[in-house]
């Protein structure tokens, strides 16, 4: 590595670790609340009960985005409804990834927990937005949104990408329904103690990705790599295939993307 190179990459480390600091003193500064003037989609917030086998998740939001005249909504109670099923009726995981941006590093993060009846219930961890607020990276580092869990049908939380163009992957995970239960309940925990404790998003320390592999943490042994989780989601897909971790039998990650691509 040359020296110019070398003392580039070390300046642009330390003045993310500057941003990074100062964010986490703002931070510090401000406290999250969950009595704000939400935006559409936003205003609740999920809960999950497990009982012996039994799920009750309250406030599912099952929007259908592409067919809802949002115009006409007075307020979002119509959005969410409660959805019950069996703890083991979850059989299987994807990790969806959505590209928003140019650059392929960006993207957004889901999570599908799918159930017998060939349905899935989805996990997206995003910044909780009031109303008239855009999403902003300079937002993101400087206290400005609050943390939310939604729990969502497919045709909500992948759908409405889908609907706005997003190129969405769609990678299946090695895991036993065991193993797809065990994550269902550990992010119904994480789930709960959201929606009774707000907490605030950070762009690096708190978003979509680091979030889901906190979760993930609890129950598996394999580390996901820190700087994918917390600057480059975008490439979450490439990291589980080196890790092992999409079932597939492709031999090149290419070939896994043209498989899981949703709106080819």
């Amino acid at each position: 590595m040359s020296a110019l190179l070398f003392k580039s990459l070390a300046y642009t480390i330390t003045l993310i670790a500057l941003f990074v600091a100062i964010s986490v003193l703002i931070y510090s500064l401000k406290d999250p609340s969950n009595n704000k003037n939400w935006s559409l989609g936003n205003s609740k917030t999920a809960s999950i009960q497990i009982n012996d086998n039994k799920v009750i998740i309250k406030n599912y939001r099952d929007a259908d985005w592409a067919n809802t005249d949002l115009s006409t909504l007075q307020n979002d109670d119509d959005l969410f409804k409660q959805r019950e099923f069996q703890l083991n009726d979850i059989q299987s995981i994807k990790a969806v990834v959505s590209h928003f941006a140019v650059l392929s590093e960006i993207a957004h993060i889901l999570v599908l927990f799918e159930l017998k009846d060939k349905t899935s219930v989805g996990l997206s961890v995003e910044a909780r937005k009031e109303k008239g607020e855009e999403y902003s990276l300079t937002g993101g580092l400087s206290a400005k949104f609050e943390l939310i869990y939604v729990i969502a049908s497919y045709r909500d939380i992948v759908g409405l990408r889908l609907m706005r163009n997003e190129k969405v992957y769609s990678f299946p995970i090695k895991a036993t329904p065991e193993e797809a239960q065990s994550l269902f309940k550990v992010a119904a925990t994480r789930t709960n103690q959201i929606d009774q404790n707000p907490e605030l998003y950070h762009l690096f320390l708190k978003n979509c990705t680091t979030e889901v592999v906190k979760l993930v943490n609890q129950i598996a042994d394999k580390d996901f790599p820190r700087l994918t989780q917390s600057f480059f989601p975008g490439d979450a897909g490439k990291a589980l295939f080196k890790m092992g971790l999409i079932d597939t039998e492709a031999a090149t990650f290419k070939e896994v993307k043209q498989a899981t691509l949703l709106n080819k």
